[in-house]
């Protein structure tokens, strides 16, 4: 089910994608076409915008939601992590695969709404401005960039490998999961002013974003390594299982 509507998704932001990018690439081109071809398609592209920078604006509008429509289709979204573990010549590999950060819709679709509105007509500054909340909102993974990425490591008797590292078993102070959006958060209610829709749409996507922002971190000789990122709590929970079992167990 939700691959379909990874891909429901992807489709329509590919639509509108292309629908703000390729009049103002064309528009942007004129000058470089032969002039009776130029002078066609100018008065086929929208009056919305004369200037250069309105036209690049929606050109970076059109851009964002191509690129969210790539990622959408290419990586549907994943409710939880997954990983798996296989002996390779006396070692275990583990290969894991990180929950897809969620999307808050509501105050996406808000930003959605202005940036449409804006980039069209009007101040170029403004949608600039909100064409740079909508790609924050969409392109970019709060839970930074290891959990927005696969990760791989290796057990064996000596101790972890990863992306070019070899963590030795004695020299490793901790093994913890950690998970910088699970604090717990006060809301004090006002049965006079209520609470603000804004702090209860924030409180919500903290919520959302938290459930599958569990690390999985080493602590070696004075430095911290991530292992894996952007796990559920029970993805991590089990990774951190069968690693301190390895650690009992080696010989």
């Amino acid at each position: 089910m939700n691959q379909i509507i990874s891909r429901i998704v992807a489709i329509v932001a590919g639509f509108f994608g292309l629908v703000y990018l390729a009049p103002a690439l064309t528009r942007n081109l004129l000058p470089l076409l032969p002039q009776a071809l130029a002078i066609k398609l100018y008065y086929l592209t929208p009056r919305s915008f004369e200037s250069p920078m309105q036209a690049l604006v929606q050109m970076a509008f059109g851009a964002v939601l191509l690129v969210f429509a790539y990622r959408q289709w290419r990586n549907p979204t994943r409710g939880t992590a997954s990983y798996t573990c296989r002996e390779e010549g006396g070692s275990l590999r583990f290969e894991v695969t990180p929950a897809t950060a969620p999307i808050s819709w509501p105050v996406t679709i808000f930003a959605l709404g202005f940036a449409a509105a804006t980039v069209g007509g009007g101040m170029w500054i403004f949608g600039a401005i909100f064409v740079a909340i909508v790609a924050l909102l969409l392109l970019v993974d709060q839970r930074g960039h290891p959990a927005a990425n696969p990760s791989s490591f290796q057990l064996d008797a000596n101790g972890i490998s990863y992306n070019g590292w070899q963590l030795c078993w004695d020299e490793i102070q901790h093994l913890v999961i950690r998970n910088k959006f699970s604090g717990n958060t006060e809301i004090v209610y006002d049965a006079n002013r209520g609470i603000p829709t804004g702090r209860l749409l924030g409180l919500a996507a903290k919520k959302k974003l938290a459930a599958v922002a569990y690390r999985i971190e080493v602590e070696s000789a004075g430095k911290v390594h991530v292992l894996a990122a952007g796990l559920d709590a029970t993805t991590a929970q089990a990774i951190a299982a069968e690693i301190s079992a390895k650690r009992e167990t080696r010989s």
